[in-house]
């Protein structure tokens, strides 16, 4: 399975410079700033581009990159060296064909050639996007980035079975990040905290202070309703203090299964998208797949059908989760946490046993079937754009998709 380092290198390769598509994207890959977006993979200087890829497949889609981005004027050319900013917004404005609004910025040139295709490479679905890509005239390229990404940090765990192992616990909540569009967290931490539930797992809140608290709590653009600040100022802010289960860094924490997952029988995983209309998952739910574990799902509403489509099986035998369809962000974290209060007074170990098949039929799916699925999504939607440019074009504008053998290249993400 290809690397995530080499993720983007490798796809470019096989599907993108065949046809001289440019690759276009942020670096650091995590990043969404303006100042990062730069050419990833160049074509050689006698090629002629045939078109343009766009890469924001790690982080979701938000408003206030994306509108900086198509409302220059809102820049503050001050932060930033002029030229780096002039050459990144040519980039920009010729991948998604939108006018500048500064004066003093130099003009684009078109793409050489009677070819320019625009891509959009994405791990998202939602009405945000379709709504961007609509008005920057650029094509959807979907394909599930975190997936591949959970593949390769957690391919080590198809090789341990964790499945004899009884956990201690009843259940680990890992948060991180409990601000800004993280903020759902510290109202799941203050209710984990009002049900006196903290004994009956392990929690992490690395970040958790009354200053932090304070902060969101008093910020104008939190997310937070303000029946869960009241809450949150009540039951979790007094005492406030980071909750750290072991001393790793953090920033590498995505790729890396602890003691305390194992010794832990449900993964409750606060999933990067909570507040917003999208489904987006990231590797964090593939967690306790890899180490043959349940899950409850505290993420946007309809991520858990969003998974189940890849073919994954949930747990709707031994608890409701009726949640995922709850639209009201504080009623869902509420059904959530009732859950695991009804859990608390329920054997671990008889609970584990019980579910066995699930869990050892998503462990094995994960690692066997999924890997196909993905695969074949990434190409299919791939090949299906080029086919959607090519029709009803004469051979002069037409992309050469012939050149890309995508059987060989299937079988080579398979390997």
């Amino acid at each position: 399975m290809i690397s995530v380092e080499k993720f983007n290198l490798f796809v470019y390769k096989q599907l993108l410079e065949p046809l001289k598509i440019q690759s276009t994207g942020f670096n650091p890959r995590y990043s969404t700033k303006l100042k990062d977006f730069n050419v990833l993979h160049s074509l050689t200087a006698s090629a002629s581009t045939c078109g343009r890829c766009i890469w924001w497949h790690e982080e979701p889609l938000n408003y206030k990159d994306l509108d900086a981005v198509r409302y220059i004027g809102a820049i503050d050319l001050v932060e930033h060296d002029y030229a780096e900013w002039a050459t990144n917004l040519a980039i920009w404005t010729d991948c998604c064909n939108i006018s500048p609004t500064q004066p003093s910025v130099p003009p684009v040139a078109n793409c050489v050639g009677d070819v320019n295709l625009h891509l959009f490479a994405n791990s998202e679905h939602s009405t945000k996007k379709r709504k961007y890509l609509r008005e920057w005239n650029v094509q959807d390229w979907y394909f599930f980035f975190h997936g591949f990404a959970a593949l390769d940090w957690f391919s080590d765990f198809k090789y341990f079975d964790s499945s004899q192992q009884k956990p201690s616990k009843l259940f680990i909540c890992l948060n991180h990040l409990i601000a800004d569009n993280r903020s759902y967290r510290l109202y799941l931490l203050s209710l984990l905290k009002q049900k006196r539930l903290q004994e009956s797992g392990h929690i992490s809140a690395p970040l958790l202070t009354p200053h932090t608290i304070k902060q969101e709590l008093g910020n104008v653009t939190s997310r937070l309703p303000r029946e869960a600040k009241k809450h949150i100022f009540k039951n979790l802010y007094p005492d406030a203090s980071p909750l750290v289960l072991d001393h790793c860094n953090y920033n590498d924490a995505s790729a890396d299964i602890s003691n305390e997952s194992i010794d832990a029988l449900w993964h409750v995983v606060p999933e990067t998208v909570y507040y917003d209309d999208s489904l987006h998952l990231t590797e964090k739910i593939f967690k306790p797949i890899a180490i043959r574990r349940p899950f409850i799902l505290v993420g946007a509403p309809g991520n858990l059908a969003y998974l189940k489509s890849y073919g994954f099986r949930t747990f709707s035998q031994w608890i409701d989760e009726s949640y995922d369809q709850e639209q009201d962000p504080t009623l869902r974290i509420n059904m959530i946490v009732e859950q695991l209060s009804k859990l608390k007074n329920k054997d671990i170990v008889q609970q584990q046993e019980q579910m066995q098949e699930v869990l050892e039929y998503n462990h094995q799916h994960f690692y066997g079937k999924f890997k196909e699925i993905i695969v074949d999504e990434l190409l299919g939607n791939f090949k299906k754009q080029v086919n959607w440019y090519n029709h009803d074009r004469i051979e002069r504008h037409r992309l050469p998709s012939d050149v890309i053998n995508y059987e060989q290249v299937r079988n080579l993400m398979l390997s």
